[in-house]
Order: C-alpha cells, then structure tokens, then sequence
C-alpha cells in the first residue's frame, strides 16, 4: 500500500528535522528525562486508530491511520527514541541511581521500537504498528511514570544542594571580622 522507497528522503529530511527541533527546544536540563510529549503522542495515534481502525471491512478503512503512521508517528517516534538514548546517557552520567539506569534501559526499548516500527514500513507490512502500538504504550507511559518519580528525587537532590550551598555561605561570612 505505502511505497516508502519514494518517500524516504522525506522521512528522513523529518526525521533530522525533528532531532534538531528537539534539541534546540530542550536544550541541556539533564534531570528531565519524562517525556510527556512522546506519551501524548502515543495517545494521540491510538485515537486515531480506533478512529481510523484498519481492521474494518471498509475499503477505505484505515487509510488515516497508515498516512499519520507514514508521516508523523515513525518519524517523531525515530526522533524521540535517538533522543531519549542521548538524554539517558546525559541524565545518567549527571545523577546516576536506579531509576537512570532503569530509563536508559526503556529509552533503548523506545528506539528499539521505533527502528522495528519503521524497518516494519521498509518491508510494506502496514500492520506492524498495530503489533507495536501496545508496546509503545506500555513503554511510554512506563518513561513517563518512572522519569516524574526521577525528576522529583532530582529536584530534591537539587534543592538540598542549594540548602547546603546557603549554609556554608552564611558560616563563611560569620567567620570574616566585623568592620564596627
């Protein structure tokens, strides 16, 4: 049905569109790792599948859903999982713990995903999404979940950091003579 081999320069002209938008727009802040944006966006193409389901006996069924699959998802979904990889890596080195490793582990899922999701359009089997969409489900909402619980303790480690930086300032200026 969707013949990606013409339409390759355009999805990968979107794909490096959406990696450096990305990285313009978020730049640094190694202690968000959440992702919002890749869960509503996961969201978004399960509406528009249930809206647009393939599987009805309608010729024209799910005509939607594969153009938003083809042009939107695979492409956003590439960008975020290479993404996510590159912000665990940096969240990682920065606060390293439990949940880091964890969301490095889920973010190569994500990309992991996304790959199979596009290798799955290379071959024209338009159903691989609906195989993968649960999976990305899951997934997502998993990096949101666990990168909210991340963000928080970093928030904390932050603000004891900056607690701890005040009080040495004031024992260091008690310390210093008076001029009266």
């Amino acid at each position: 049905m969707i013949s990606i081999l013409s339409d390759t320069p355009f999805l990968v002209i979107v794909l490096a569109l959406c990696v450096v938008t990305y990285m313009i727009a978020k730049p640094g802040k190694p202690e968000k790792i959440r992702f919002l944006e890749f869960l509503l966006l996961t969201i978004v193409t399960t509406g528009v599948f249930l809206f647009d389901n393939p599987l009805r006996s309608n010729p024209y069924a799910g005509l939607l859903f594969y153009v938003f699959d083809f042009y939107i998802f695979t492409p956003v979904s590439l960008a975020f999982g290479f993404t996510a990889i590159y912000k665990s890596n940096k969240h990682i080195k920065h606060y390293p713990s439990g949940y880091s490793k964890f969301l490095k582990i889920n973010a190569w899922f994500l990309a992991i995903f996304s790959i199979i999701n596009f290798l799955f359009l290379m071959l024209t089997e338009e159903m691989g999404i609906m195989l993968l969409l649960p999976l990305f489900g899951i997934s997502s909402i998993i990096q949101f979940i666990v990168g909210e619980l991340e963000r928080k303790r970093i928030q904390k480690l932050l603000q004891q950091r900056k607690e701890d930086a005040d009080i040495q300032n004031i024992e260091t200026t008690e310390e210093e003579p008076h001029e009266n």
